[in-house]
């Protein structure tokens, strides 16, 4: 019996001494990740614009009445006459809402009084059915976006925040076309106001973008 023992016991040795010499298997090296980037195109095949060519100076887009009543007002103290393009657009939109859903209007209304009290303008919104949920802000431009994100996160208070885009309606303004020294003199112009920020462009690409939109 004891001589079976220490059989066994010598080839259970022989085992473990075997495996210690087994090297584990590498893992698999990762395939190089490519990434085709978008060819540039040469010089030589971009088409210059002729000499012919006329020019126009597009302000930039506003989404609200007030807005376009105010710029209206900056470019006649400029002594100039714009012109009105109205045109609709996708619009992001960014969205601030109470991380909570509430199960009535009185819920929410209690909620919205606390928001208050830290200087949100809140709106409570009917969700659906028996479903209420505290609107705290909605934003077109990022940076008004971000001042309120940093006001939300300063309150500690929980928040949901949401992108989309939605079509609106936007206005800009822009003048009859003109040769390029002139278009490049109203730019400078414009660009100095520190209250506009002008695109130049020609009279062609004006056209396909906002021919149909304009109105003199």
């Amino acid at each position: 019996m004891k001589k079976v023992v220490l059989i066994f016991l010598l080839l259970l040795f022989a085992l473990l001494t075997w495996l210690a010499w087994l090297k584990p298997a590498s893992a698999p090296t990762p395939a190089a990740v490519r990434i085709s980037l978008p060819v540039q195109p040469h010089s030589e095949t971009l088409q210059p614009e002729s000499a012919e060519t006329l020019w126009r100076i597009i302000t930039r887009r506003v989404i609200s009445q007030a807005a376009v009543n105010a710029l209206t007002q900056l470019l006649k103290s400029m002594d100039l006459e714009p012109i009105t393009i109205r045109k609709q657009e996708d619009v992001t939109l960014h969205a601030f809402d109470d991380a909570t859903l509430y199960k009535s209007s009185e819920e929410a209304s209690t909620a919205s009084a606390i928001w208050r009290n830290h200087g949100i303008e809140t709106t409570v919104i009917k969700a659906q059915k028996d479903i209420y949920l505290i609107g705290l802000g909605r934003f077109y431009q990022t940076h008004y976006a971000e001042g309120m994100q940093t006001r939300l996160r300063e309150i500690g208070r929980e928040f949901r925040y949401q992108q989309r885009t939605v079509p609106i309606p936007t206005w800009r303004f822009t003048f009859p076309p003109m040769e390029k020294g002139e278009a490049d003199k109203l730019w400078k112009q414009l660009n100095d106001s520190g209250e506009i920020m002008p695109v130049v462009m020609p009279e062609p690409r004006f056209q396909e973008l906002y021919g149909k939109s304009s109105s003199p």
